[in-house]
């Protein structure tokens, strides 16, 4: 499998013109703006549409991913695409906002503890008991708590990241026991 991720990271390094796999045009490009509000450029470091992170997560979820896992996945997205454009009152993705996204992360990512607990057991519940159906706000909810851990993971694979952003050793030499992770690092995590 190992083999597998290595061949989406370097696929989605190139500059060609990309045809969604797994996800709906429409589908990649709410995907696309969610995950740019979530990882968005700055002056230092390149932001989700810079590495092509949509592009990585299509790949996996088509390639990797489990058949059960697509199907709720593939609903779910759709779900929360549909929401969005209700409450937007857009009738297309590409008429969405970056205020229009950050809205909907904010009501759900945000919400306090005792409501994503709430989200969390409609979730839970639907996967245990056959035909019991989670509500909208939870299928939205986990939709994108999905995608901040699949963009996260995937924003640390990259190539740029790994190497200019995160402590990089192409060659780990020696190993030092307990040393403050300040002299080891500079406080920046290991590089995949």
């Amino acid at each position: 499998m190992s083999s597998t991720i290595v061949s989406l990271i370097q696929s989605c390094s190139t500059g060609a013109r990309w045809t969604p796999e797994f996800f709906s045009t429409e589908e990649a490009e709410i995907v696309a703006k969610t995950l740019e509000v979530m990882l968005p450029a700055t002056p230092n470091i390149p932001g989700a549409d810079d590495l092509n992170l949509t592009q990585f997560i299509d790949g996996y979820i088509h390639i990797v991913s489990k058949k059960y896992e697509k199907e709720g996945f593939k609903e779910g997205i759709g779900q929360y695409l549909s929401t969005t454009l209700d409450i937007a009152g857009e009738r297309n993705v590409k008429s969405l906002t970056t205020e229009d996204i950050d809205g909907r992360l904010a009501y759900y990512l945000k919400a306090d503890t005792n409501q994503q607990k709430a989200w969390n057991a409609e979730i839970y519940d639907a996967m245990d008991k056959e035909g019991s159906t989670p509500s909208d706000d939870a299928v939205n909810f986990g939709v994108l708590k999905s995608l901040r851990s699949r963009g996260i993971s995937a924003f640390k694979m990259t190539e740029h990241i790994g190497e200019n952003i995160l402590a990089y050793d192409p060659i780990p030499g020696q190993q030092k026991g307990c040393v403050d992770l300040q002299e080891a690092t500079q406080g920046k995590a290991w590089s995949l």
